[in-house]
């Protein structure tokens, strides 16, 4: 047994004992460094990561720009607490979202993650409209604190063993075309969530009750699945006629995924509430509700806050990515190899049975699979992401039936691991495909 390999098996020893198995276990790797699209195991295999933990690592592992701003900020300030004083990382950084988020979206509350912020933007909107009841959708994914847990849909698991959850939540389906029926056009399936949301106002809440509807414009863990712009449009309209807060959770889509700097960008829609985290940060860990000056005043002084929330290393993160995202028009680089993937998996794999779906948008990119019955391809995924793992590539799956293998690719891969790891995909799904 060599060193690296005894040093692998005291780790994941130690994990088994010490760590809790309550998290969902995708491999039992050990890394040791990453960089870029990469990362290496305690023995030195090497691996192509097409997971960028989660979406959050926009620029790959350890971007040197990114990595120098969290060494500058350790070495001057590393915490104080926003309650005791405002410190020129949080600041600036609030100064840029509100620069770079879409309509007149200007103020700022900083969390420690994508549920808190959820979270905490369920409380601003009960807090200023003064209504208790809450719309969100089937197939969405917020978070996994109590209240983004009730928001949550996209799978059962996620709330068996916590009831009661937050009272007061409502859910309609998603205009995902799809999973709504065979056969089902985008526009069909927006007429009918947009029905359903009527029916749901005629025989269950009174719109005068509903303080907000809160949707992913792109979903992302129910499926990667784009809104229809002419529903997220609508949806505007709805909101605005009956004075609700239209809350877009922006966790995934954020900060050039979809080939836009925010997926609301797409539908020419300016949510009343932005929530933010994942790649904001480059893996630090942050999150963001961002609203108007106006919306934020009608939240009570004291009635939020966060100890770590707004952290000066996480903000300086946060700066560094961003001005490496927008110096490297990294967002117009999404839009394009986004497109290009798609037309070549559309050339590679399309053509098999299995292949129910192929979608993107920028570098939000889902193939959805199915089995010989025409059912979701749940167990094909699973030998799919087997499969490519053998080959040193890391992916994984989503959706509802978790039938769809999702690509989070750093903005600024480099085009030949991009190539190198999409061959090894396209030979894993070939290869599942025909057993």
């Amino acid at each position: 047994m060599t060193e690296s390999t005894k040093t692998m098996n005291e780790l994941q020893q130690k994990a088994l004992r010490h760590l809790s198995p309550v998290m969902t276990r995708i491999t039992n790797l050990v890394i040791k460094r990453a960089h870029g699209a990469k990362f290496w195991t305690v023995d030195d295999e090497e691996y192509l990561d097409f997971v960028s933990g989660v979406a959050v690592n926009a620029l790959g592992h350890t971007h040197p720009e990114v990595v120098e701003a969290i060494q500058e900020q350790a070495g001057s300030l590393i915490h104080l607490g926003l309650n005791y004083g405002y410190y020129e990382s949080a600041v600036n950084l609030a100064e840029k979202l509100a620069e770079i988020t879409p309509g007149e979206l200007d103020t700022v509350f900083f969390s420690n993650s994508g549920a808190e912020a959820i979270d905490g933007a369920i409380k601003l909107a009960r807090a200023a409209t003064g209504r208790p009841a809450l719309i969100a959708f089937e197939g969405s994914f917020h978070g996994r604190t109590i209240g983004a847990t009730t928001l949550t849909a996209s799978s059962a698991k996620y709330k068996k063993h916590y009831e009661p959850l937050m009272g007061g939540v409502h859910h309609i389906p998603y205009p995902y075309a799809l999973q709504l029926g065979a056969g089902m056009s985008e526009q069909e399936a927006t007429a009918y969530s947009l029905d359903r949301l009527q029916k749901l106002f005629e025989l269950q809440v009174d719109p005068s009750q509903v303080a907000a509807i809160i949707i992913e414009p792109f979903m992302g863990e129910g499926g990667y699945v784009p809104a229809p712009v002419a529903f997220l449009q609508e949806l505007r309209k709805i909101t605005e006629k009956h004075g609700i807060l239209l809350v877009f959770d922006e966790v995934q889509t954020g900060f050039g995924r979809t080939g836009k700097m925010f997926a609301a960008e797409h539908a020419g829609v300016t949510p009343d509430i932005l929530v933010l985290a994942k790649a904001i940060a480059s893996g630090m860990p942050l999150g963001a509700i961002v609203a108007k000056r106006e919306l934020h005043e009608k939240w009570p002084v004291a009635g939020h806050g966060s100890t770590f929330g707004g952290n000066p290393i996480s903000c300086a993160a946060a700066l560094a990515s961003i001005n490496v995202i927008v110096r490297e028009q990294l967002v117009e680089r999404a839009a394009a190899l986004g497109q290009q993937i798609v037309e070549r998996f559309n050339r590679s794999i399309g053509h098999f049975p299995a292949v129910a779906q192929i979608r993107g948008t920028g570098l939000m990119i889902g193939v959805e699979f199915k089995d010989q019955d025409g059912n979701p391809g749940t167990k094909l995924v699973a030998a799919i992401r087997e499969e490519a793992l053998k080959n040193k590539l890391l992916v994984t799956g989503c959706g509802v039936y978790g039938q769809t293998i999702r690509l989070m690719l750093p903005l600024n891969i480099a085009e030949e691991d991009l190539d190198q790891g999409l061959t090894i995909l396209e030979q894993a799904i070939a290869k599942a495909a025909a057993n």
